[in-house]
This record gives C-alpha cells, sequence and structure tokens, in this order.
C-alpha cells in the first residue's frame, strides 16, 4: 500500500456569456495504491484558485456554477490523470 500526493494546474474555460474565461486552478490530491491499482474512494483533493479576483472583476458571476464547473473539470483531469498513469482502467 502506498499513498502518492500530485499537484497540478488545470485550465479551466468558463462561459460567462458574453465571454469565455480561462481560470488557472491549483490542485493537489492523493490517493491509495495497492498492488499497482487505486483503491477506490481514496482520492482527496484541495482546489485553489483566485475566486477574490474573479469577483472583482465579474460582480454578477454565478459562484455556485463556477464552483460545480471547476470541480466537474478537476475529477475530470484527475480520472484522466490517473488512467494515464494506469491506475485507474477506463470504464467500458
Amino acid at each position: 500500500m502506498v499513498w502518492i500526493a500530485e499537484k497540478k494546474v488545470f485550465y479551466v474555460f468558463y462561459d460567462l456569456g458574453f465571454e469565455s474565461v480561462e481560470i488557472p486552478v491549483r490542485v493537489k490530491f492523493e490517493f491509495e495504491i495497492k498492488e499497482g491499482v487505486l483503491v477506490a474512494d481514496s482520492i482527496s483533493k484541495t482546489v485553489l484558485y483566485n475566486r477574490p479576483a474573479l469577483q472583482t472583476r465579474y460582480p454578477n458571476l454565478d459562484l455556485a456554477g463556477l464552483q460545480r464547473s471547476i470541480e466537474n473539470k478537476v475529477d475530470r483531469q484527475i480520472e484522466n490523470y490517473l488512467r494515464a498513469c494506469g491506475m485507474k482502467r477506463s470504464k467500458k
């Protein structure tokens, strides 16, 4: 059993309707590997982005929608990373 911690920067494109914003998101995620395979439900993550700057520039920003979009994108990126490393098998 091994715990692995990774730090990555992912870019999330968020459509505001009148403009598309590219948001850099710093992610730290940890997971457990046992016998070369990801242990289900062992992934934990910390997501950081400059929310105050976005609120200042876009005062009518839907923060809940933005948070959901970022979480979904980060989850997909982590899954893609784990598949690329051979630690998680693709669904058929």
